[in-house]
């Protein structure tokens, strides 16, 4: 069960997100109290835990603040994802099993068929859609075995979340529809294939592009 203290957590977390609580605004404990409705003590717990996401900083005797955003950052983000996600997929690569393989292709026809019946026209289109997204993406590296590295994995996925999110929203305003399935076949064949080289430079040529459609919108 959810507890306030959670609930809290879930709605800064997508605040920021969101970009309702803008790059490097200070964060008043009591101000996020009287927004949310609850008490000073919920607040100031969420806000803790989020310094673990990097997406809150803490500092001493000024309080907390949303963390910032910036090109160095997002193009550091994105070159220590590409890292880790590439010692992951290969080794995913090397250890899955047919189990494996069919998980790729059940996530990956449930976010290509999303993709194909629902243009995303609401928020609530967005987060079924980040979720599809979400477990595809998992679903490439998680039988590389490592649970460390999967723990890495997902929070540089977040980090990349808040930037990636611009980029979708920029999209859900003007109405284009998503083909990030139909992009990502290539890689999702070649990992099929075992093919660990050809996986690796798909994994970068994604990563490289979106970078560059977000770095134009920050």
């Amino acid at each position: 069960m959810e507890s306030l203290t959670d609930n809290v957590y879930n709605l800064i977390y997508e605040d920021i997100l969101m970009v309702r609580l803008k790059p490097g605004q200070r964060l008043h404990i009591a101000g996020l109290a009287k927004q949310y409705g609850v008490g000073l003590s919920p607040v100031r717990e969420a806000l803790s835990r989020l310094t673990a996401t990097d997406f809150v900083v803490a500092t001493p005797q000024k309080g907390f603040r949303v963390a910032e955003a910036s090109q160095k950052d997002l193009e550091d983000l994105y070159a220590t994802r590409t890292a880790v996600e590439e010692i992951a997929l290969k080794m995913a690569i090397e250890k899955g099993d047919e189990s494996w393989e069919a998980g790729i292709m059940a996530a990956y026809h449930r976010l290509s068929q999303y993709e194909k019946r629902s243009p995303l026209k609401s928020m609530e289109d967005y987060q079924e859609w980040e979720k599809r997204h979400r477990a595809f993406n998992l679903a490439l590296i998680t039988a590389c075995g490592l649970c460390h590295l999967l723990q890495i994995q997902e929070k540089l996925y977040r980090q990349t979340e808040r930037y990636r999110r611009l980029w979708l929203l920029a999209g859900l305003e003007g109405g284009k529809p998503l083909r990030y399935a139909i992009r990502q076949k290539p890689l999702m064949d070649a990992v099929l294939a075992r093919d660990s080289d050809k996986a690796c430079f798909c994994l970068r040529e994604h990563f490289k592009k979106a970078q560059i459609a977000i770095s134009k919108l920050i």
